[in-house]
């Protein structure tokens, strides 16, 4: 499985932002629509946590979703799967997506790699999926970014 991987310093404490990535029920309020990602719905059980499943919904289709690694405040993995259709023949898009967070101070070292799956002919389209997942990864650590680090601390 092919790995694409991304890196941001966000000006923020590693709960926050693994709070932030974890929260899944919470991305239409701070992660805008994209030609990638819609919304998060179904999601179960809640709170989020290893095992909850949910549906990531974007104008290519829903993705069926599963939180396969949880671990707070360093570590999370989402699976996903998408039926995907080529002229006449059909498949399953499998994705991996997962986070790694390292303190530093009181900052965050933000990982996001994602890795993917096409079988048979789908692979055809392997072009299309990476510059898919490069430009929608970019842009997630930046909202990312923006958003940690405009956002008023709570006490």
């Amino acid at each position: 499985m092919p790995a694409l991987h991304f890196t941001t310093y966000i000006e923020g404490p590693i709960e926050k932002i693994f709070a932030l990535i974890s929260d899944i029920t919470q991305y239409d309020h701070w992660l805008p629509h994209s030609r990638a990602f819609g919304s998060v719905t179904k999601v179960s059980p809640i709170p989020v946590g290893l095992g909850t499943t949910y549906v990531d919904t974007g104008p290519s289709g829903a993705m069926q979703g599963l939180i396969t690694d949880y671990q707070l405040p360093t570590h999370i993995t989402f699976q996903q799967s998408m039926p995907v259709k080529l002229l006449l023949i059909g498949g399953t898009l499998e994705m991996h997506i997962r986070y790694k967070l390292e303190p530093i101070g009181q900052a965050t070292n933000v990982s996001r790699e994602v890795s993917f799956q096409l079988p048979g002919v789908l692979k055809a389209a392997y072009p299309l999926i990476v510059s898919t997942v490069r430009r929608e990864s970019k842009r997630l650590l930046l909202v990312m970014k923006s958003y940690i680090e405009t956002q008023p601390d709570k006490d």
